[in-house]
């Protein structure tokens, strides 16, 4: 049926609701994931799961849990969402691409499933649910020993949130406002939203968060009869940003591990790693698997998560990859930037989701570029649907505050062109998908 993964992508496009209702399905996207994996044989309720729920953090943290784990011998799946590059990022094998021939064979052994669907009172299934459903069945196939995965948006009505076991861990990385118009206008509603991933009698670890965001946690879990476990801010400390790494010290259970160095770059990596630290000492503890702390040192100093502060160099100047797309976020970028180049500024290359908060994260970048190349979404990524924020919107933000060093590129040729023109440093921010067009239009 099918010949390459490009095949594959073909079949799914029929799946994609370019609406907004595609954004929050609700409940109904729940029933028909649910119903999909039932007709599979349930295979998400045959693997331990660690759940990622967040508004900013979640994938890296995904990342660095999945990372120590198999330094430490075990066979785990990493679900990440959005894909960057490649389809096969959402079905990761110890952090490695499936082989395109064994992808292709368990994609046409869920496709006659898939169809059936169609002839259900569910109905039509997104491209989201399509690919949930398909990686807990690669996981269960090949058999993990843990599966990694993390959240779409929200966590509540999420596709991935279809999990029946009191052994899925459920990690919430720090919560902030994004998709105000599905999950809600204040910080407790989008962490109730968030917090639903938490299983019934189980345990939820969340790195420390507001006030009203630790109440509505707490909430949940007296509500699932959970355990609910807070990083404390004081278990992360010491943090340092040089270029290229991390320093921070982390304490667990009285033990200080000091001086560790993680190869992701910035301040709210080093909050990541100590979430995704005390989730792994979790497991180790829950699981009874020894920890070699030496091997989560080397672990950590070897990570490099693409488009996540991915530091590149480019015809003798620095071109900075990093995938902020709200406020939370771009603040977090920011502050990394201003420490490790103090007074320096740059050519950022800007594009937006439509729907985001573009206002302010432009205002934010103004005293950090001497330079501002507003563009568009290019690639066909197909998650949930989108569309990008008009480059004259972007243009009239900045000239709105007073910045007028703005140049607009509508094409691939005209965004190459301009990036070929710097000298100078490049941050390009504002968008995943934004990243995931760059990596492939630069050919780095």
């Amino acid at each position: 049926m099918f010949h390459t993964i490009k095949d594959i992508e073909k079949y799914l496009e029929k799946y994609i609701y370019n609406n907004k209702l595609s954004l929050a399905p609700g409940d109904a996207s729940i029933l028909r994931t649910k119903e999909l994996l039932r007709l599979l044989g349930s295979p998400q309720n045959k693997l331990r799961v660690i759940h990622t729920a967040g508004t900013s953090g979640k994938g890296s943290t995904s990342f660095m849990i999945s990372s120590f784990l198999i330094a430490h011998g075990f066979k785990v799946g990493l679900h990440l969402s959005p894909h960057l590059l490649d389809i096969r990022e959402r079905t990761e094998i110890n952090n490695e691409f499936i082989k395109e021939k064994k992808y292709i064979a368990y994609f046409e052994e869920i496709v006659p499933f898939v169809e059936k669907m169609r002839d259900t009172s569910f109905g039509k299934l997104t491209y989201f649910e399509l690919m949930v459903a398909f990686v807990f069945y690669v996981f269960a196939k090949e058999k993990v020993d843990y599966a990694v995965i993390e959240v779409g948006m929200g966590g509540q009505f999420d596709g991935t949130n279809v999990v029946n076991r009191v052994d899925k861990l459920a990690i919430i990385s720090k919560i902030g406002f994004d998709h105000v118009k599905a999950l809600g206008n204040t910080l407790a509603k989008i962490a109730h939203h968030k917090g639903m991933i938490c299983p019934e009698k189980g345990d939820m670890i969340s790195i420390h968060q507001t006030s009203s965001v630790e109440k509505e946690l707490k909430k949940i879990a007296q509500h699932k009869k959970a355990k609910l476990y807070f990083v404390k801010k004081t278990s992360v400390k010491n943090i340092s940003v040089k270029q290229g790494k991390t320093l921070f010290t982390f304490e667990w259970r009285n033990k200080i591990y000091k001086k560790l160095c993680i190869g992701l770059l910035g301040f709210h990596q080093a909050q990541n790693a100590a979430l995704a630290l005390t989730a792994f000492f979790h497991l180790a503890s829950r699981d009874h698997f020894a920890v070699d702390i030496q091997t989560v040192r080397t672990t950590s100093e070897n990570l490099r998560f693409r488009g996540r502060m991915d530091s590149l160099s480019q015809n003798n100047r620095m071109i900075l990859l990093d995938g902020a797309h709200n406020v939370q976020k771009m603040k977090a970028l920011l502050k990394t930037v201003k420490k490790i180049y103090p007074n320096k500024k740059f050519t950022f290359v800007i594009a937006f989701k439509h729907g985001k908060e573009y206002m302010k994260m432009v205002r934010l970048m103004i005293p950090f570029a001497h330079k501002i190349i507003a563009t568009t979404i290019f690639s066909d990524n197909p998650d949930f649907g989108y569309l990008s924020t008009q480059t004259e919107e972007i243009r009239s933000a900045l000239k709105l505050s007073g910045y007028n060093n703005v140049l607009t590129a509508k094409t691939k040729k005209e965004v190459i062109q301009l990036i070929n023109k710097e000298d100078g440093d490049i941050i390009a921010t504002g968008s995943l998908y934004l990243i995931s067009d760059l990596y492939l239009l630069l050919n780095i």
